[in-house]
């Protein structure tokens, strides 16, 4: 029997997550972490990227901090040698390398400028796949983007991305007009996934965006589309009608747990108009850093009452039903796999 995995410590495990970009991910050691493991990063001479357990097996060293030589990673502190795989190949000290001596290789997919890794049951990883996002690096697409660590769980931050009536009160001046009306969600939810739809009236668009379309400040039809496809991603599709053609902007929310209550999150922010306009990169690049900074905020003061006073009583209102739903689904799968856990440890 394989030993049990440990705890899902409150997020869950199985769930491919961006671990990083995949410009991030090169011939230097890159130690990162996620799910209160620590990882270590690198590329294979022939490019492919590897993730092993961030702690030599002889003590608690961090391998980011040794050296790679080829495809092999070298102990700064001990001088052990493991290859791609893990497994330990040379110990400076004597001939024999010890029976078991090895660290963990996570799985890794590579994917539209991502670098995902799995940090779960390793078998369930091939029942998976890993979300496509082709407007990240595809053609007629412009992205702009950033990561941020923020003090707030992964639960607080989807829930947060499912309700974008938020928004105007985070960061009133991006916003569009739509959002002060509420037009009915039309919410599908299956076991795994939720997506909103929804469609708003008429209105103004935002100024930078009527500029970077070259249009006055005139009227648009707003489609919004939000897709929860995993505890690793939300994604928005905002698609605006307006007189010269439909623009559309895809807002892709890239979220990996490092423990309960903190997270990493990459953030992209990709277009289909002004695409080869750098004065609008750099505006674009500006604004939302901007309002992902005021979203770390945010979730950071929740996160802080959270920890304070705990939950307490909620009302919701008929935003929040995407939301709700993904509470449900993240929390049925920490209890799923906890279950699996105790089923294992206790061999049956």
């Amino acid at each position: 029997m394989s030993a049990p995995r440990r705890q899902p410590s409150g997020v869950p495990t199985d769930c491919w997550y961006a671990i990083a970009a995949s410009s991030s991910v090169g011939r230097e050691l890159l130690g990162v972490t996620a799910i209160g493991t620590p990882v270590v990063l690198f590329r294979t001479t022939d490019g492919h990227a590897v993730a092993l357990e961030d702690r030599c097996a002889h003590r608690a060293y961090p391998l980011s901090r040794g050296t790679l030589d080829g495809d092999t990673v070298r102990c700064g502190l001990c001088g052990f040698v493991y290859d791609a795989g893990g497994q330990c190949l040379l110990v400076p000290t004597q001939p024999r390398v010890p029976f078991g001596a090895h660290v963990t290789p996570y799985p890794v997919r590579e994917s539209h400028g991502v670098v995902w890794i799995w940090l779960g049951e390793p078998g369930r990883a091939r029942l998976h796949r890993v979300p496509e996002l082709p407007w990240l690096t595809g053609d007629g697409w412009a992205t702009v983007g950033g990561t941020v660590e923020l003090a707030a769980g992964l639960l607080l931050l989807h829930e947060n991305f499912a309700d974008v009536t938020q928004v105007p009160f985070v960061a009133p001046e991006i916003a569009p007009a739509a959002l002060a009306t509420a037009p009915p969600l039309e919410v599908v939810v299956t076991e795994t996934t939720v997506e909103l739809r929804r469609e708003f009236p008429p209105s103004p668009l935002p100024a930078w965006q009527a500029q970077m379309l070259g249009l006055d400040a005139g009227d648009g039809t707003t489609s919004q589309g939000g897709f929860f496809h995993s505890p690793a991603v939300w994604v928005d599709h905002w698609d605006v009608t307006h007189e010269n053609g439909v623009a559309r902007l895809r807002f892709t929310q890239l979220v990996t747990p490092l423990d309960v209550t903190s997270s990493r999150l990459h953030w992209r922010v990709s277009r289909d108009f002004a695409v080869d306009d750098a004065a609008a990169d750099e505006r674009m690049q500006a604004m939302f850093a901007d309002y992902y900074d005021r979203v770390r905020t945010a979730m950071e003061t929740a996160q802080r009452a959270l920890d304070s006073y705990g939950p307490g009583p909620e009302i919701n209102v008929a935003a929040d039903v995407a939301a709700l739903r993904v509470r449900e689904i993240v929390r049925g799968m920490v209890a799923e796999e906890g279950a699996w856990l105790t089923r294992e440890s206790s061999g049956h």
